[in-house]
């Protein structure tokens, strides 16, 4: 009995011992590195909106488009595209300059607004030395899979040289016709909207259907008709995938939005 007594006192202080340790990796990793990260950043001159971890920036990202959202409307149509489609980065660029951080989770980024800044950093730094952020390589990877966008160094110039001669001028006069032939039907159906009455045209669904259908066309022999059943298919990745509820950066977010995850991983 008391050998039995003493083993579940010693499997209580290795649990507690576990949930402790636990406790502590999550305290250090969620709070104290980026917390030593943000004061290391800030000594060494760049400011920024003040993170909250582990969210770091995210929630007043998503109120500041809350915000203007709600505020939009016909009266008030506003050519200010940046302002419109990335309020919080307005807000911020006011109060911090165009160079400054900011935070996704426990993740901190770079913004760059200022054209000599961006020239200056990048003559001292070699090309193949940036790098994709790890953090967005995980989140979009359903999307983007090994592709162009997400390989790096010499996987990255491997893929450049086998798609380049695609772009070259030889390659791309042949394709004109086909280009031209699904932009006119486009405009023409806009023509068609406008005298009809149509109050409004949504320009920026139509150009990428558009634009879809001439890739599937140039690039891989397909149909307008399948061009748009691709082109739906991949939309409705982007938007499962690339829902405004996502925390990138936050630990542990992939769980948080697993129902999300799983149905993009399934349209991919």
């Amino acid at each position: 009995m008391e050998f039995l007594e003493l083993s579940q006192d010693f499997l209580s202080l290795a649990m507690a011992a576990c949930l402790l340790y636990f406790f502590l990796r999550l305290l250090f990793s969620w709070w104290v590195l980026p917390i030593r990260a943000y004061l290391r950043i800030k000594k060494n001159g760049f400011g920024g909106p003040t993170p909250s971890f582990p969210l770091g920036n995210i929630t007043e990202m998503k109120n500041s488009k809350n915000v203007n959202d709600s505020s939009l409307g016909f009266s008030s149509i506003s050519h200010d595209i940046h302002s419109s489609a990335f309020p919080y980065f307005a807000k911020w660029q006011k109060t911090h300059g165009k160079v400054f951080i900011y935070w996704l989770g426990t993740e901190p980024f770079l913004y760059i607004a200022e054209p000599e800044f961006l020239k200056k950093i990048s003559s001292g730094v070699v090309g193949k030395s940036w790098g994709k952020p790890l953090v967005f390589k995980l989140d979009r990877k359903p999307m983007f899979r090994s592709g162009l966008l997400m390989v790096e160094g010499d996987d990255w110039v491997r893929h450049r040289h086998v798609i380049t001669p695609a772009f070259s001028p030889s390659n791309l006069k042949p394709m004109a016709s086909l280009m031209v032939e699904p932009t006119t039907m486009m405009l023409n159906k806009w023509a068609t909207l406008v005298s009809s009455g149509q109050p409004e045209i949504g320009v920026e669904r139509e150009i990428t259907t558009t634009a879809a259908k001439i890739i599937a066309r140039t690039s891989f022999g397909l149909s307008s008709q399948m061009g748009s059943e691709v082109y739906e298919k991949l939309r409705a990745a982007q938007i499962t995938l690339f829902n405004s509820n996502r925390y990138v950066g936050v630990p542990f977010s992939k769980w948080v939005c697993l129902k999300k995850n799983l149905e993009a991983r399934k349209l991919c």
